[in-house]
């Protein structure tokens, strides 16, 4: 099924990626992205929702951001996870436009209704 939405993952740690995937499951195409040079490969006109970790390197994950969210005819949705501690980060994601902004363990046990709400 190559017209599915897409989940853009942007992040350099793989951890989360397979429980990304099993959440996506047949629905939803993950893809990465670890530089803004890897937007052009992505099919940003499927893109449904974008998962930013912020412990990645802000300087990267700040102008996809950015960038996305500059044509966002299709309502895409950025959801932001990080440490609970970071405050200050987390505050930084929501004021980018990161609804919700999540700590790890909250993004973890709720990514099913994050990438298919409507299930």
């Amino acid at each position: 099924m190559n017209d599915r939405p897409v989940t853009l993952l942007v992040s350099n740690n793989l951890m989360f990626l397979p429980r990304i995937e099993a959440a996506a499951g047949s629905y939803l195409k993950v893809q990465r992205a670890t530089s803004i040079n890897d937007l052009e490969r992505v099919e940003k006109n499927k893109i449904s929702v974008v998962l930013i970790d912020l412990e990645f390197d802000r300087s990267i994950w700040e102008p996809i951001l950015t960038e996305l969210q500059s044509n966002n005819e299709n309502n895409i949705r950025f959801v932001a996870y990080g440490p609970h501690e970071d405050e200050n980060l987390m505050n930084q994601a929501r004021k980018l436009g990161c609804d919700p902004v999540l700590p790890k363990g909250a993004f973890v046990n709720q990514l099913r209704k994050i990438l298919r709400p409507d299930r």
